[in-house]
């Protein structure tokens, strides 16, 4: 016998991620892409049924969304999707504007052919959901294109701050997403998106963007405004 140390065989490495963890980013992600809606009432047990989970990875799941503002508490102490207000949206539309106009800029310096290719795909992908109103995809495919983009940025902390945000806007999205003339008009701020990636044009980048965040941003101003003078309308009606 001998005292070489026996080399250990090939061993595929074990994966990171705790199921918490995986729970955490579903969840976080549905919320950024529009798969709840603002207002929406949550329970763990729900949660847990759809995600095939027990009930501890989505409470603490839960814990870190609700450090993060995600979500707020009912008066009877259940949680719920954070309601967007007027004054939160302009503060957002103008966060948005700043950071992923930078991301936009950054990400032109930065992209190879590769990145242009993935993008322009997820373009693709979205103007097909938009043409047939296919709302959950076009949710979804809005929500990876504009990943994809950042991601090239390599700016972690400003993706981070822009997610942050996305956690708030994007319950709103499938709001005003059934529109179809705004996902039309959405979707020629995309093009422009990807033609200014494709020229390397860092400020047509960055003004399709601020295009595509205003325009959302309109759009969910005035649903708010008519839900508002609706419900003041049958306050008066109870009222009379």
């Amino acid at each position: 016998m001998t005292d070489r140390p026996i080399p250990l065989p090939t061993l595929r490495p074990v994966s990171r991620d705790t199921l918490q963890d995986q729970v955490y980013r579903q969840i976080r992600e549905a919320l950024m892409s529009g798969r709840f809606q603002p207002g929406q009432k949550l329970t763990i047990r729900g949660l847990a049924d759809a995600l095939g989970s027990s009930p501890m990875p989505v409470r603490e799941a839960l814990h870190r969304l609700s450090a993060e503002n995600a979500f707020e508490v009912t008066e009877t102490a259940r949680l719920r999707v954070r309601v967007m207000t007027p004054e939160r949206l302009r503060e957002i539309r103008d966060a948005r504007v700043a950071l992923e106009g930078l991301l936009a800029e950054r990400a032109v310096v930065l992209l190879n052919d590769a990145d242009l290719a993935d993008i322009s795909e997820l373009c693709r992908q979205m103007q097909q959901a938009a043409d047939k109103v296919d709302v959950s995809r076009y949710l979804w495919t809005n929500f990876a294109f504009h990943r994809r983009i950042y991601a090239v940025a390599q700016a972690e902390l400003t993706v981070a701050a822009v997610e942050n945000f996305w956690l708030h806007m994007g319950p709103c999205f499938a709001l005003v997403a059934p529109d179809k003339a705004h996902l039309q008009r959405s979707m020629e701020a995309h093009n422009r998106i990807v033609e200014a990636l494709a020229a390397r044009d860092g400020s047509a980048a960055r003004a399709a963007v601020t295009d595509d965040i205003m325009q959302a941003a309109d759009s969910l101003a005035r649903l708010l405004v008519n839900d508002d003078r609706a419900r003041s309308s049958a306050s008066g009606v109870k009222k009379a």
